[in-house]
């Protein structure tokens, strides 16, 4: 019997949740699916797929105009503007359509409310799923605290955990956010994010360098430090054969840019470093099996933050089986993964860090490339994801 489901979300590829795009691409196909969602016009996560009662629906709600839509953001924050007017442009243009189910997705707090009444209208149950939570980032201090009250953070939480509770299910992407969610809802499930298996395989790739490759943004360094890198491989360059091999390539946006600059200028390691725009998703598998080491960056789980963030890049890498150097390590959910899958090392400390260049490094001299042994890479892919998404879906389903 095929059953029809609405899913609801703050963005949907090209714009970017990718989580979502793999879903549709790889949900059963005996699911109807109808999207509803935002539309920016960023287009920077391309997932193309086809599949038979698909429909998607795209709205905009915010101007393009500057001072309207500052003013729109006071409304967003104070009344929940967009959840609203993307609640009464879906139940005009659904009308005449019958659902099983919603599935309402955020990264924030939109557009779980407008989730949460299209699920009162149409008198079906609702399942949200969190793939960021505010409580993963680190704890405000000083001024910074001051400007995170007046941004309604906590207001914000508030809400979300008001409409949790009118969900029958809630998933989230790491363990630390089943155990943070739990407190508020008690049937949270983990689906993790991860990587397409049609496009993230290993690939036999010499390189005239030895490539240690980060993609994405580094925004705050209490979130993603890469201090741990920069003063190894500033001691590691010594060895001139090491320092003539060597290639460090960060893809990145132009704030992040600044940053690495920066850095890289403090540890006198300019000449072996190469600073690109972000690459396109198409692009990212070949850069990826281009590389001898892929960098993530996270830092120390701690009481102040941050917490469990397990970050898509983990899972592009494991998925090519590139070796992962993670600095600095979490001490938490994302070190557990990298030791579960053998995919590679999470570093504590400037010497653990060096080590594990070093044996990479060698593997390369003698093979031109390196390959990570990984394990258990299966469970993390985006195909197994739909498959726990629709046992949620039907169990869901079923209890109604």
């Amino acid at each position: 019997m095929q059953r029809k489901l609405l899913i609801v979300c703050d963005a949907f590829p090209p714009d970017f949740a990718p989580r979502i795009g793999y879903l549709c691409k790889f949900l059963d196909a005996d699911y109807n699916v109808t999207v509803v969602a935002e539309t920016s016009g960023h287009h920077s996560w391309p997932v193309s797929f086809e599949r038979p009662n698909f429909n998607l629906h795209k709205f905009t709600l915010t101007s393009t105009n500057p001072l309207i839509c500052n003013l729109q953001a006071i409304g967003d924050y104070l009344f929940s503007r967009k959840d609203r007017k993307l609640y009464k442009l879906a139940v005009k243009t659904l009308k005449d359509n019958h659902f099983d189910m919603v599935f309402c997705t955020s990264y924030y707090i939109f557009p779980l409310l407008c989730g949460k009444k299209l699920a009162q209208h149409f008198n079906i149950p609702l399942c949200i799923d969190l793939r960021d939570i505010k409580e993963q980032e680190a704890k405000p201090i000083g001024l910074h605290r001051i400007r995170h009250f007046f941004r309604l953070q906590w207001l914000n939480i508030w809400r979300r955990n008001r409409i949790m509770k009118s969900a029958q299910c809630v998933t989230t992407i790491s363990p630390w956010h089943v155990e943070t969610l739990s407190n508020f809802h008690n049937n949270v499930r983990l689906v993790y994010n991860g990587y397409d298996d049609e496009d993230y395989r290993y690939k036999e790739t010499k390189t005239d360098y030895f490539t240690i490759t980060y993609t994405g943004r580094i925004l705050d360094l209490s979130l993603r430090n890469p201090i741990l890198l920069f003063e190894a491989v500033q001691d590691l360059c010594k060895n001139g054969e090491f320092a003539k091999a060597l290639k460090i390539k960060w893809f990145v946006d132009n704030e992040s840019m600044r940053q690495i600059n920066e850095l890289t200028a403090k540890y006198d390691l300019t000449a072996y470093t190469e600073i690109s725009p972000t690459i396109s998703a198409e692009r990212m598998p070949e850069v990826l099996n281009n590389s001898s080491i892929v960098l993530v960056l996270t830092n120390l789980s701690t009481p102040k933050g941050p917490h469990g963030i397990m970050t898509t890049k983990f899972f592009e890498a494991l998925g090519c089986e590139r070796p992962i150097l993670c600095v600095r390590s979490d001490e938490s959910c994302l070190a557990a993964a990298i030791a579960e899958t053998n995919s590679g090392i999470a570093g504590r400390n400037v010497e653990e860090v060096k080590g594990f260049i070093m044996s990479k490094f060698h593997e390369w001299q003698q093979n031109g490339f390196t390959h990570q042994n990984v394990r258990l890479k299966e469970q993390f892919t985006r195909q197994t994801q739909a498959v726990q998404f629709k046992e949620i879906f039907d169990q869901t389903i079923q209890k109604q």
